[in-house]
């Protein structure tokens, strides 16, 4: 023990390689969390590695002392933490705690003098590395990931193996990583899933998808994000057209002149006292929803929405949240009736809700509603007046609309004309409730991108089976909702009257390109999707995730248990301890024939074609009653052939002689051909007079 803990405070150095490769270990695992890094950290972090990378060069490359002063080293940290704390409040606590934490990975590389340094330096990249999985854990990340820690694992067998090659250090860590698999899936399995002993605190700037409060231009922003909101699977049912994917999230029913909000518990109090229960009829569409992290609370479901999950609750507005908020990959089962009416009769404080303006806020629209009001007794007919409004003008629909004053609905509808979603459903909204219309704005989603591993799209008129709907952030959108008599609340999308093909089948092309040219992203969704074979590729990935995030992430303690109880019935847990006993045995035991396997190739690929001969036939020789000690020589063995078997004497001593000139001599490639061809010559003459 004393010996050990010697070996771990003594002097340690890394070698030129092992330092790079350490350094380059840290660039990747720093990587792994670069998106939820703020950019001043970046920035601190690559000084540190560009400084780290100037210490290595001096340090091998030249005679200059490569040392770190302890006091300007001490001083930086302080200046950073100092930093981190001040930044903590906008940040949140978990990235914070990110930030921290690669700060002190990369000062900690400053310090490598013992042996222990060195492992406290791998254990932080290993925790970095877990960390990143907090945020993102879609199946092409969780591979990189992979390759990361076998580069972890290689910076680590470099030093108990110096002079193994990087190839055969990685083909080693591989074949252990492969080998563990076995008993890892086992474990996964029929493992008890506990719930974590502590509480990962949410991430504010993590938060992303719908917000609870829109104004004019907000989802048009959105809608430049191709990051994943979640999918949905129909479990081999018929998929409901395109036209009526209408992913509900929140409804917005307080307008202050400026942008919409929710209606807070103050206003429900009286209504959800009880927990709202939706009166239903019909048939119901059922299907599952994978839902990607938000950190926010609300769910998404075609309308009306119902489950069975009590995490879910439903909302007097018809919209569904959990009672946590979404920091992990989340699945729920729906069951919609789309053809039940929603609210046939309304009250007074609901009523009074969605017919509030803010007076004098958009004048010109609140003149127009009362002239609609005048003119048309039937709300129906209002409500197509104004959709033909949309029509008859130049109205356009863009992403890149002009900005509005104060987010002038007045200033929209009557000059510039052209906007987004939550233009036409913010107007045409607040027309309606000027012209004595209960209105409300809705976001969610809308549409989806089908995926059954070909290029066929969701159309309007086909109704696809199998596969699963993809919906991006993208696909965000906002519509309206009217109430009228004998009908309740009631679908109006403006959008429809303004960009047809939004609402049927997805977005225009010119949409697309405006897409494509005002995102940030690398790799541009836009232009996969026109290159055939590069769709064709993103499309089984995307499927191959899908299967990833289905049956691994979404692996919950219900899933489990109804595997369990399917395969095993009753008494679950003596079972289950069989099986991963079992598991155990079997893995050792496998374990045990590889090495066994692997020991036998390694000496049958280094045995040489004479050795081969001659052992065969020594081999035929004992069968034959000669009994040599383990260590005897070729001319003992001859001895002994010349004693026991002396008509084999002359033949095998030859025999003899030609193996330990091959064994023994440096010969040439010729000349070692020339024995080989004679060795196999006596070989024959030997196997046939025994």
């Amino acid at each position: 023990m004393f010996n050990t803990a010697r070996k771990i405070n003594s002097p340690f150095a890394l070698s030129y390689q092992n330092s790079w490769l350490l350094w380059f270990c840290q660039l990747m695992n720093i990587s792994s969390l670069a998106l939820e890094i703020s950019t001043w950290m970046l920035a601190i972090l690559a000084l540190c590695l560009c400084w780290q990378a100037l210490l290595i060069n001096l340090k091998f490359n030249s005679n200059k002392l490569a040392k770190v002063s302890p006091v300007l080293l001490t001083l930086f940290a302080i200046g950073g933490c100092i930093a981190i704390a001040i930044t903590a409040a906008n940040l949140g606590v978990l990235i914070s705690m990110v930030h921290l934490l690669t700060f002190a990975y990369v000062l900690k590389a400053f310090e490598i003098k013992r042996r222990k340094d060195f492992y406290q330096l791998l254990l932080l990249g290993l925790f970095l590395l877990a960390a990143a999985l907090i945020f993102k854990q879609n199946l092409i990340f969780s591979f990189m990931l992979i390759l990361v820690l076998v580069l972890n694992l290689m910076v680590l067998m470099l030093i108990f193996s110096p002079s193994k090659s990087l190839p055969s250090m990685a083909k080693t860590i591989s074949i252990l990583l492969i080998q563990s698999t076995v008993l890892a899936v086992v474990l996964f399995i029929v493992f008890p899933r506990l719930s974590p002993f502590w509480q990962v605190p949410s991430a504010k700037s993590a938060q992303t998808g719908l917000s609870d409060e829109v104004s004019p231009g907000d989802i048009a922003n959105l809608a430049l994000s191709n990051d994943l909101a979640f999918r949905v699977d129909f479990k081999g049912g018929q998929i409901p057209n395109y036209s009526k994917l209408y992913w509900r999230a929140m409804t917005l029913e307080l307008y202050d002149g400026r942008k919409w909000t929710r209606a807070n518990n103050i206003y429900r109090k009286a209504k959800e006292t009880k927990p709202f229960k939706p009166e239903t009829s019909g048939q119901a569409i059922n299907y599952d929803i994978i839902v990607e992290p938000s950190f926010q609370s609300w769910l998404y479901g075609l309308a009306i929405a119902q489950s069975t999950d009590i995490q879910i609750k439903n909302s007097s507005d018809y919209t569904i949240q959990t009672r946590n908020i979404i920091s992990q990959i989340s699945h729920y089962e729906i069951n919609s009736y789309l053809n039940t009416s929603l609210d046939l009769s309304i009250d007074d404080i609901t009523k009074k809700r969605n017919l509030s303006i803010v007076q004098g806020s958009n004048p010109k629209l609140e003149r127009l509603g009362r002239e609609l009001k005048s003119k048309y007794v039937s709300p129906q007919e209002r409500s197509n007046a104004i959709l033909a409004m949309f029509r008859a003008e130049q109205y356009f629909y863009t992403l890149k609309p002009p900005l509005l004053t104060n987010n002038s609905l007045d200033q929209f509808f009557f000059n510039t004309q052209a906007g987004f979603c939550v233009h036409y459903a913010s107007s045409y909204t607040y027309l309606m409730r000027a012209a004595g219309i209960p209105a409300r704005v809705v976001t969610g989603y809308l549409g989806g991108e089908y995926n059954n591993t070909s290029n066929e799209p969701l159309s309007n008129t086909v109704k696809q089976q199998g596969g699963h709907l993809s919906v991006y952030q993208y696909d965000a959108h906002a519509w309206s909702e009217i109430w009228l008599e004998g009908i309740g609340w009631f679908r109006v999308d403006p959008t429809a009257a303004v960009d047809p093909e939004r609402v049927e089948s997805g977005w225009s092309s010119a949409l697309l390109e405006q897409q494509s040219s005002l995102n940030n992203d690398f790799v541009d969704l836009y232009q996969l999707r026109n290159i055939a074979w590069l769709n064709a590729l993103r499309l089984q990935l995307d499927a191959l995730d899908y299967q990833w995030t289905r049956w691994v992430l979404g692996y919950s303690t219900k899933k489990q248990f109804d595997l369990l109880k399917r395969w095993f019935g009753k008494d679950i847990p003596w079972k289950v301890s069989a099986v991963v006993v079992g598991s155990l045995i079997i893995f050792m035991l496998l374990l045990n024939s590889l090495s066994r396997f692997s020991l036998w190739w390694f000496k049958a690929k280094q045995a040489t074609p004479w050795l081969v001969l001659y052992n065969k036939l020594r081999l035929k020789l004992v069968n034959k009653g000669l009994k040599p000690t383990s260590n005897i020589t070729p001319s003992s063995f001859a001895l002994l052939v010349t004693e026991q078997l002396p008509f084999l004497s002359s033949d095998f001593a030859e025999f003899t002689r030609v193996f330990e000139c091959l064994m023994y001599q440096d010969l040439s490639k010729k000349q070692q051909d020339e024995l080989l061809l004679h060795l196999k010559n006596q070989y024959v003459k030997l196997k046939g007079k025994l």
